[in-house]
């Protein structure tokens, strides 16, 4: 099997690569600075992903002030377009945001079709809803999308948010093709992994956002990260990550492990993530971690860093204990 060798996205019909593109950070680099260099830079990244084989791009109209959309819509111009597997999300347009009512949803995709310059969405996701109610109750988000979707506008719908019983609630419903839960499954914590079964069970496709944890397993200092962050307007990492990514990074580099392949090759081993995101601010990102989707790790490399996860401080909670779309910030 290679790196993108593609995977079923459910029952949708969409075959994906197992690694997908998060546009939250892209062109998120603080010497970068340019508004016309930023479009640049962040249409580069995009195509050498493309180029390179990545088929599946999640973007939102909240992502990156608005500019996420634009820059993808870029992108995807001269023919790509029908390459690739697109998803945007509703309920976070930075003029309506929260709004998940059924007029606002399709408000939002009308908006997402004129932006990126496309007759259709693949995948459209309710994204990081407070309260289920809105979105599945009468006159809801997701009346609106089943409509859209009716008539070819979008072909999947989903939902994208960290909280773990909003998902469940998602997955029984029997509304939703695919489900998008983020920073849940990887070397940090694996709480997500009953909601990966119960999906899989559904013939729903999983999508695991953040294989890197924000960036704190990406191979460097977990501080430069954080200070990366910082300098780029995102938001603060919580501090329990932070010490557990930090005596991973530790161990692996005192034996010589690659730590930024051992987080990537721990999400594609379970076959039943349909894709993976990543989130690359720039293009050597993007072949940094193709590299090590496919760079050699011993068995002896897997059966030590399973042992030592056990005896690292717990990661602060995740979606498992949310209450609105978040979890807590302790």
């Amino acid at each position: 099997m290679t790196a993108l060798t593609r995977r079923r996205l459910g029952g949708t019909g969409f075959e994906v690569s197992p690694i997908g593109i998060g546009t939250g950070s892209l062109g998120a680099v603080p010497e970068v600075t340019e508004p016309d260099q930023i479009d640049r830079f962040a249409v580069t990244t995009l195509r050498t992903a493309l180029e390179a084989g990545i088929n599946y791009i999640d973007t939102s109209p909240g992502y990156r002030g608005g500019d996420s959309d634009r820059r993808v819509g870029m992108a995807l111009q001269d023919g790509w377009r029908e390459r690739v597997v697109l998803a945007t999300k509703v309920g976070s347009h930075p003029q309506r945001p929260g709004d998940f009512t059924a007029r606002t949803a399709e408000w939002i995709i009308g908006q997402s079709l004129d932006v990126m310059e496309t007759e259709y969405i693949d995948v459209a996701l309710v994204h990081d809803p407070h309260d289920m109610d809105p979105v599945l109750g009468r006159g809801g988000a997701v009346e609106a999308l089943e409509r859209l979707k009716s008539s070819g506008t979008i072909r999947a719908i989903g939902i994208g948010v960290q909280n773990h019983d909003f998902l469940r609630t998602a997955i029984g419903s029997g509304r939703f093709d695919v489900v998008q839960s983020p920073y849940d499954f990887n070397l940090l914590r694996t709480t997500s992994e009953p909601l990966i079964e119960l999906a899989a069970g559904h013939d729903m496709g999983f999508i695991n956002a953040s294989p890197f944890a924000a960036g704190l397993l990406a191979g460097v200092d977990p501080q430069e990260i954080v200070a990366v962050r910082a300098a780029t307007g995102m938001w603060s990492l919580r501090e329990g990550d932070i010490t557990r990514a930090r005596r991973i990074w530790n161990w692996a580099a005192g034996r010589g492990l690659d730590l930024r392949a051992l987080a990537m090759q721990f999400c594609l081993r379970d076959r039943r993530i349909s894709t993976t995101l990543i989130g690359p601010r720039r293009p050597s990102d993007v072949l940094e971690d193709l590299a090590s989707a496919t760079a050699e790790v011993s068995k002896a490399g897997w059966v030590a860093l399973e042992e030592a996860l056990l005896s690292f401080p717990p990661a602060a909670p995740g979606g498992e204990a949310a209450v609105g779309p978040y979890p807590p910030d302790g």
